[in-house]
């Protein structure tokens, strides 16, 4: 192995102690991917970071001082924050940098690519999915997403959870929001697929601070107000889009998927019971009173949790992930969501979860 590829597959060792791993294939996929990513010298640097951020000096002193200047260290650094590599905040005058996991994060941060190169770094990350990272993010059981209703089917009588009602996640965001293009419906448009859901391509926010501030700088995204976050998501809503904020209290990210284009919904989709990961504290009840068996439901359901039994729609429940989607649509008014005995309290915020997957990680080790 060249002296080239050595230092990608020391940087792949590296990214693979976050909490969200970054494992090795046969293929190699994993290396085309990164040399994609970072140059050799950016590559070298990256293994010089951690998950966690620190200021430029620190980074520096991990460094042979005899071969590069910090001055070459920063702007190798920033160019790499610029290609969504590596992330970056900055507190009065003083920066600080830490390694990017792929998803979330690396992935989600290459909207800005150009359409070649774009097609050629989402066709290496299918197969990277499909080949490790899919079996690597559920590996510990916790997910980085979860799932929660869409307003229109949230009522006063659910005594719902500020951490369940979509319009109060938004309201209690302390910091820019900011939306951006979802690269899953960007890669559908790359081949010319389209989604057969949505004309919306703004759908995926950002809203843990440090992140939306990288996002406005870069341009990967604009900033919204919450009333306009709220007037988009509304537009979500009605194209029957399913919420998976960041699985916490003060989620740090918000998409607005679907089953035809979302790769986590389209994996969750072929399993007969995607209940088991997908966590929910709701799911859909129908009256069968009121159905009328228009099957409106079973076309707007993401998970194919609804069939026609003897011409009444019946809820399967190992596959009804408590989105809401099939509620506002029903012309009769016959589908409820109603809230599960046990409540699944989602960790306090971005940091939390990320040291609960970290541990749970090492147990598993």
């Amino acid at each position: 192995m060249s002296e080239n590829n050595d230092i990608y597959r020391e940087l792949q060792k590296h990214l693979d102690k976050l909490p969200i791993g970054y494992p090795a294939t046969e293929s190699g996929v994993e290396i085309r991917l990164l040399k994609q990513l970072f140059t050799f010298q950016e590559a070298e640097i990256a293994t010089k970071l951690s998950f966690s951020f620190e200021p430029l000096e620190v980074i520096y002193e991990r460094m042979d001082k005899s071969k590069i200047s910090i001055e070459e260290v920063e702007r190798h650094l920033n160019s790499s924050v610029s290609k969504g590599a590596t992330v970056f905040k900055k507190e009065g005058e003083k920066k600080y940098y830490a390694n990017a996991m792929f998803m979330i994060g690396m992935y989600d941060m290459q909207t800005h690519r150009k359409n070649k190169n774009l097609a050629e770094f989402l066709t290496e990350s299918s197969q990277y999915f499909s080949e490790a990272f899919d079996a690597e993010m559920f590996r510990t059981g916790i997910n980085q997403f979860r799932i929660v209703p869409i307003n229109q089917s949230i009522t006063h009588e659910h005594h719902v959870s500020s951490y369940d009602d979509i319009k109060q996640i938004i309201e209690n965001t302390v910091g820019p929001i900011v939306v951006g293009k979802c690269v899953c419906r960007n890669k559908k448009d790359l081949f010319e697929e389209g989604c057969s859901q949505t004309n919306l391509r703004e759908t995926c926010f950002v809203l843990h601070e440090t992140f939306a501030k990288t996002y406005i700088d870069q341009g990967w995204g604009r900033p919204v107000s919450k009333e306009e976050a709220l007037e988009i998501l509304r537009k979500t809503e009605e194209d029957g889009l399913v919420y998976q904020p960041g699985n916490a209290q003060r989620p740090g990210s918000l998409c607005c998927c679907c089953g035809d284009c979302c790769g986590y919904l389209k994996d969750m989709k072929e399993l007969p019971k995607p209940t088991e990961f997908l966590k929910s504290n709701y799911y859909a009840e129908v009256d069968s009173e009121l159905c009328t068996g228009c099957c409106t439901c079973i076309e707007r359901c993401q998970m194919n949790a609804l069939s026609l039994i003897d011409d009444i729609s019946v809820v399967n429940l190992d596959r009804c992930i408590g989105c809401g989607v099939c509620m506002p649509t029903c012309p009769s008014e016959a589908i409820h969501l109603l809230k599960k005995e046990k409540e699944i309290i989602p960790p306090k915020d971005w940091d939390a979860l990320y040291e609960q997957i970290m541990k749970k990680k090492s147990e598993l080790v």
